[in-house]
């Protein structure tokens, strides 16, 4: 994922553009939320896992849907964000939640035993939501290990880069995103980092033909004479009719530019690494997660039950808000 910069020829200023490598992703849209990107994801994984469950099963023709939908099994980290488990809940498949590293990030080796564990059972594995840039710690899951398990086995690997994918736009930070060509969709908020404001979240997927099968429907009354001249992103999505989201993006990037953006990420960064140095001074505090990006992650020493009360201090005088966080207890 980079930022393309063109020279605009009659006001010389400078347009920035998202740009993914076009063998990887074709298609982008923009979504309400992460929630939705990663149930829309989850949604289009479960309909080519049935999809392929009747191509290689000739004697499932006699199923429902329903049936083999009952048998797909999905995985996330147990870093992910809580939304991956309400897509599941909404969806009606099974998650399962596997132990990330001491780095806090899911690995390769415990992906694939979980996937041979549940095809001896019978359950179909069909989909990974891998997490780039953990709510609680800012952790990323290691997408040169899953993803190729991923191809191999047939999963469609989503990568839920909420707040970190805005990060990308700095080549510095892309390290992270090594092994994403083995991903289906991605999907990152510009309304977390990107100065954009709330609701705004950039999708990008290899084949808009998954979400077409998925969310298609063709009664009458939508159906007119230049169906399928232009895109229709009521196929691509859960309701028909979308906002226009994409003007506010366009107007942060047309203002900022690339080089505007890079400065307000990376002051982000030496501000966090700025508070991380001034925590590490006081030996009253730890920092008990690895810090990345713009994202600190401290506690005081001793009982958990200390830091939960200097939280609800901070937190009632209104001067700044902290998030908690549990991390392996």
């Amino acid at each position: 994922m980079t930022l393309h910069v063109e020279k605009d020829s009659r006001k010389n200023i400078q347009n920035v553009s998202f740009a993914v490598p076009k063998k990887v992703f074709k298609d982008c849209i923009l979504q309400t939320t992460s929630s939705e990107a990663t149930l829309v994801a989850l949604l289009a994984g479960r309909t080519e896992a049935i999809k392929k469950y009747r191509q290689y099963k000739s004697n499932s023709t006699d199923l429902e849907d329903a049936e083999i939908s009952s048998r797909l099994v999905a995985y996330c980290s147990d870093q992910a964000h809580s939304s991956v488990e309400k897509a599941g809940i909404i969806g009606l498949i099974k998650m399962r939640y596997l132990e990330s590293d001491t780095s806090l990030s899911l690995r390769g080796d415990i992906l694939k035993e979980a996937i041979e564990k549940d095809r001896s059972q019978g359950l179909i594995p069909f989909f990974l939501c891998a997490t780039l840039g953990t709510t609680g710690a800012c952790a990323f899951d290691n997408l040169e290990e899953v993803g190729p398990i991923c191809e191999e086995e047939g999963l469609w690997l989503h990568c839920d880069a909420a707040y970190a994918g805005t990060s990308f736009i700095c080549p510095e930070f892309r390290n992270w995103l090594k092994g994403v060509e083995y991903a289906s969709s991605i999907a990152f908020n510009p309304s977390k980092w990107m100065m954009v404001h709330f609701d705004c979240t950039t999708m990008w997927v290899k084949n808009s033909g998954s979400l077409h099968r998925t969310f298609n429907v063709d009664p009458l009354y939508l159906q007119h004479e230049n169906s399928g001249l232009a895109i229709d992103y009521m196929h691509w999505q859960i309701p028909l009719s979308k906002r226009f989201r994409a003007l506010k993006l366009w107007f942060v990037i047309r203002k900022y530019g690339i080089k505007g953006l890079q400065k307000h990420i990376r002051e982000g960064v030496r501000l966090a690494a700025k508070f991380e140095a001034l925590v590490l001074a006081d030996n009253r505090f730890e920092i008990p997660a690895k810090r990345h990006l713009g994202l600190v992650v401290f506690r005081l020493m001793g009982e958990n039950i200390l830091t939960e009360r200097l939280l609800k201090r901070l937190n009632s005088k209104g001067n700044l808000h902290c998030v908690p966080a549990s991390l392996k207890g």
